[in-house]
């Protein structure tokens, strides 16, 4: 089958770039579904002619292109292709963001001068409902488009109920809510203003508008974060007529991201053809009818899901499904398979957590490097050869993971990293929740596969990974996949902050159920109480369903320089000797240093050390580690000076980087490079200074 053209490709994406792209420039045009004088859409063909990147600001959403080629990618060429995709969507990235700093500016100051909506507005009148904190201007209703308390856009909403945003103003993740929080017992998420007005006055619940079907996952994530108890009831729009019904998909996704229910319009069976919300089912059947509609939510079970226009809204839940027996007696015994005994089992799936600064991922890599080279294991018993995939989120294979790879005597043709998928539309990042079988076919395809390592083990999660439901439902294909493959499946994760002198199993970070799933618990810990010249870190077992839960090795970072590669410097792990006693026990001495030296500052230090071993990182990205390693910024901050942390000035888009004066001398460590994704992140950091009542305590 024929390749798709650049231009050919974006126009599968549903964008409308002009017919002629020359190489280096940057184009700006409509995005999907827009209309003419939308500027959403851009793209950037690369100097070769072969490759390029696209995306839709007003979407979130990029993707790189490739030509057909007559030969594959030499490491080279593949290293360049990545390097230019990196810095054209950041390029991308900083035009996105200053245009929404922009627009939110300008958004703010309508919004201070519009004047509180009555409800004789004719949209009001005609839709039945009040104006819930809408303004008007020049006729127009005006809703706030909010996250976190800072008005990012605004929506206007005409006489005719013609609706258009701010241009350039930021949607993805933000909401306008209705009535306070503060006291809700349950809070809906609508996507239409009518719509969650109606739902508002009908059941009394408060209400967050998401604004369109795209959103709804989003705004019930950033609820979910920030109110983690709170029922959350996602009221669909049944768009019937429209393929594939995105208003009940989108609904039931967002649901399933965040263990909410969902709640979908029923009108009968003489529902009129023109009806598709919460709003028009109170016009059909009133408002005690939509307030039933809503209590009767339910928690989505079915992967498909039919419209209730055919089969009634029972049917987006519940199906036939028989229960199977299996007896005991037809089930054959059989031991485990064991990688390195007691520690990697094949088909298992494994945690590996510890605090910043203790080499989790040098570790990792160590393990990885026995598996593919047939090396020893650091109890001296030699590993049976495999081969190995590294899904990594954060760190650079070619100047971080393969330098430790080939420190550690890995047998680099044994070696595979997931770097994202193909297809006739493009190039993607990897997405679990899509992926997991195109990553199960490749691997069959390969073939031995025995280890798969997943860094950070977080990156597998859709939703919130505190929730013990989001997580066991976003782990459980890893965990199936484990078990397709008969490898051993290891995730690496942080300690939860503030933990110390507990259970180590219970410090893994967000829900137990990462520990739960496991099958073995493995934890790195740091000890600088030690003889010099002795190993100050050891890794220990504080779970195992299937062998010895205590017990551990003695370990080390060094810093070498390959001598293959002159200059390039880098770390592995060196085994010492084994250690008797329990996870708990090894960790007591780690603990005591960290309280000795002032935890927090230390915990500050060493995650800087870890950030920025392999070069500068921009500020914001410093920010967002922070809170994903769950460490304040203020501690960051201070720990800025005693690490040696200078900033300077991106020429690029004005902002900041943070990286360190001097390379250290020695113990380069678990230097994790946290990534921000290029397009849903950016957040300007100022101060409402409008009243937005209870919408600025959430949003």
């Amino acid at each position: 089958m024929r390749s798709l053209s650049f231009l050919e490709t974006m126009q599968a994406a549903g964008l409308t770039p002009p017919n002629i792209i020359e190489p280096e420039k940057i184009y700006r045009f409509p995005g999907i579904d827009k209309g003419t004088g939308n500027t959403a859409g851009w793209c950037k063909l690369f100097a070769d002619g072969l490759g390029g990147v696209y995306g839709d600001f007003s979407q979130d959403f990029s993707a790189s292109w490739q030509a057909k080629r007559s030969a594959p990618y030499t490491a080279a060429q593949r290293a360049a292709f990545n390097r230019q995709t990196a810095e054209s969507k950041a390029s991308a990235d900083a035009e996105k963001a200053a245009r929404q700093l922009q627009a939110a500016t300008k958004a703010s100051s309508i919004w201070q001068y519009a004047q509180p909506a009555t409800n004789d507005h004719a949209y009001l009148i005609r839709k039945g409902i009040d104006a819930h904190g809408a303004r008007l201007d020049e006729g127009e209703l005006v809703i706030p488009v909010l996250a976190s308390g800072v008005l990012h856009s605004l929506q206007f909403i005409r006489e005719d109920g013609k609706k258009r945003f701010f241009p350039d103003g930021r949607v993805k993740g933000c909401c306008h809510i209705i009535g306070n929080i503060k006291d809700a017992s349950a809070i809906c998420i609508a996507e239409g203003f009518a719509t969650g007005a109606t739902v508002r006055e009908a059941t009394g619940y408060s209400v967050a508008v998401a604004f369109n079907a795209g959103n709804l996952e989003a705004v019930a994530i950033a609820i979910r974060t920030t109110l983690p108890d709170m029922p959350i009831i996602v009221c669909a729009d049944d768009d019937a007529a429209t393929s594939g019904n995105p208003g009940i998909t989108k609904a039931i996704a967002a649901a399933r991201a965040v263990g909410g229910k969902v709640a979908i319009p029923d009108f009968g069976d003489a529902r009129p053809n023109d009806v598709t919300d919460f709003n028009d089912m109170a016009a059909h059947c009133g408002l005690d009818a939509v307030k039933r509609a809503v209590a009767s939510a339910m928690v989505p079970e079915l992967e498909t899901h039919q419209s209730s226009h055919n089969d009634g809204p029972a049917s987006a839940y519940t199906g036939a499904r028989h229960v199977t027996l299996q007896s005991a007696a037809d089930i054959t015994p059989e031991a485990i398979n064991w990688l390195w005994t007691g520690w990697l089992a094949a088909g298992k799936f494994h945690i590996l957590g510890g605090a910043p600064g203790t080499g989790k991922t040098t570790l990792a890599i160590a393990l990885a490097a026995t598996v593919s080279s047939a090396g020893r294991w650091p109890d001296g018993t030699k590993a049976e050869a495999g081969n190995v995939l590294i899904w990594s989120g954060e760190d650079d294979p070619a100047n971080t993971l393969v330098p430790r790879l080939i420190a550690s005597g890995a047998n680099l043709e044994r070696v595979k990293f997931v770097t994202g998928t193909e297809g006739s539309g493009g190039n993607f990042p990897f997405d679990p929740a899509k992926d997991m079988k195109g990553l199960r076919d490749a691997a069959q395809s390969w073939g031995n596969v025995r280890l798969l390592i997943v860094d950070p083990v977080v990156s597998a999660v859709a939703g919130d990974s505190h929730n013990n439901a989001d997580t066991r439902r976003s782990l459980q294909p890893l965990v199936d996949l484990g078990a397709a493959l008969n490898c051993a499946v290891i995730g690496i994760t942080h300690f939860s902050k503030g933990t110390a002198g507990r259970d180590p199993t219970e410090r893994i970070t967000g829900s137990i159920a990462f520990a739960a799933l496991a099958r073995v618990v493995m934890i790195a810990a740091k000890n600088e109480q030690v003889e010099a010249g002795k190993p100050s870190r050891m890794l220990a077992r504080s779970k195992s369903n299937i062998g010895p839960d205590e017990g551990g090795f003695a370990y080390d970072l060094r810093q070498i320089e390959l001598p293959q590669h002159p200059g390039l410097i880098t770390s592995h792990a060196v085994w010492g000797v084994a250690i008797e006693g329990t996870a708990r026990e090894m960790l007591a001495c780690a603990d005591a240093t960290d309280e000795a030296d002032g935890g927090a500052l230390r915990e500050g230090r060493e995650f800087l050390n870890d950030l920025l071993a392999n070069g500068p990182v921009s500020a914001k990205a410093v920010k967002a580690a922070a809170t994903e390693a769950g460490i304040s910024f203020a501690t960051v901050r201070r720990a800025k000076k005693a690490v040696g942390v200078v900033t300077e000035k991106m020429a690029m888009n004005g902002g900041w980087n943070w990286k360190i004066q001097r390379r250290r001398s020695s113990n380069t460590e678990d230097a994790h490079q946290n990534s921000v994704s290029t397009f849903d992140k950016f957040e300007h950091l100022r101060e409402s200074e409008n009243d937005f009542d209870v919408m600025s305590e959430v949003f």
